[in-house]
């Protein structure tokens, strides 16, 4: 789990594309031109710290939102607009990614992702896109699109991540604008024998508040990077809650020293860094899917203060013993 003060967690999911393999096409996206309103930036959503987190329709909710398959929302119908799909694939619990090419052959890449944190500078230009406030960031060849679905004290968001030599922004554009109206009428839901899965759970919503406050000493500040991860600070001190898509911990190289715990009788890895910040880790994984991956649970404790000695390790033992009963059961 990553906290705000670890500042990989914004640049990562925003600069790392996750890319799968596809080929043909049959349509060249680099002539296709679509219109768009920019409005003034003062209307642009900024974080509001003492605000609760809010939808800005009722459709967009996180709770909806993690309901929602993200590679459905990728599937051939969509994307056969832009060119001839590979087969989507989930990169992420709210990410789907698609490695394609458009009419001419061009490579064509890209990721959608659901409920993620969006950072609006003073200077951004809005545009709407089915119907939501949208910004756009740009890095040589790959374009952000990324509307807005939640405002209040974190800011999240639909973002379609293309990198292509044509209008990748234009892409975009396109693809929100369609997950947008599905998303409002017709949603395609994750399958059925999803139980016991965290993809329906809040991160920030699952651990209990007295324990948070006593943990750190006071009144926490709560903050979300996305659906899925959620970080509890008060000043030095801060401690997150991650779930994701991942390597089953045993087979991860990061725990091959790793210190072998278990809690309520389940296996966690446990280990202290000190590269950033002093940290305690533990991560275990909460429902095996396929091919040795499934869904893990990540907790970090961590202390920016240097010269504070703080037994980091059992404070994060402490979040898992409190988290581990709020989570369904695989």
């Amino acid at each position: 789990m990553r906290s705000p003060a670890r500042t990989a967690w914004s640049a990562i999911a925003l600069s790392s594309a996750i890319l799968l393999a596809g080929c043909g096409s049959q349509a060249d996206l680099a002539k296709v031109t679509h219109p768009r309103t920019v409005v003034p930036a003062k209307v642009a959503p900024k974080t509001q710290p003492n605000q609760p987190p809010r939808p800005v329709e009722p459709a967009f909710a996180a709770e909806r939102l993690r309901a929602v398959d993200p590679c459905q929302l990728m599937d051939t119908q969509t994307l056969s607009g832009f060119g001839v799909p590979a087969a989507s694939r989930s990169v992420a619990l709210s990410d789907c990614a698609n490695y394609m090419k458009d009419g001419s052959g061009k490579r064509l890449s890209i990721t959608l992702r659901l409920g993620q944190n969006i950072t609006i500078l003073d200077t951004a230009k809005t545009i709407k896109v089915g119907g939501l406030t949208t910004v756009e960031s740009t890095s040589t060849t790959t374009c952000f699109v990324k509307s807005v679905t939640q405002e209040g004290s974190s800011v999240l968001g639909i973002v379609a991540q293309v990198d292509y030599e044509g209008d990748s922004c234009d892409v975009g554009r396109r693809l929100n604008e369609t997950v947008i109206n599905r998303i409002r009428t017709n949603p395609p839901l994750r399958a059925q024998d999803n139980k016991g899965s965290v993809t329906v759970v809040d991160p920030c919503a699952v651990f209990p508040a007295v324990t948070a406050t006593e943990l750190l000493g006071g009144t926490p500040t709560i903050s979300s990077y996305d659906m899925y991860r959620c970080t509890f600070r008060r000043d030095s001190l801060y401690f997150g809650i991650e779930f994701r898509e991942a390597t089953d911990p045993k087979d991860s190289s990061q725990n091959k020293k790793a210190q072998v715990v278990t809690i309520d009788g389940v296996t966690i890895y446990q280990r202290k860094e000190d590269s950033f910040n002093a940290s305690c880790k533990m991560e275990w994984m909460h429902k095996a899917t396929t091919a040795g991956k499934g869904e893990v649970v990540e907790v970090s404790f961590d202390n920016s203060k240097k010269g504070v000695e703080v037994d980091l390790c059992g404070k994060a033992t402490t979040v898992v013993k409190a988290l581990l009963p709020k989570l369904p059961k695989p």
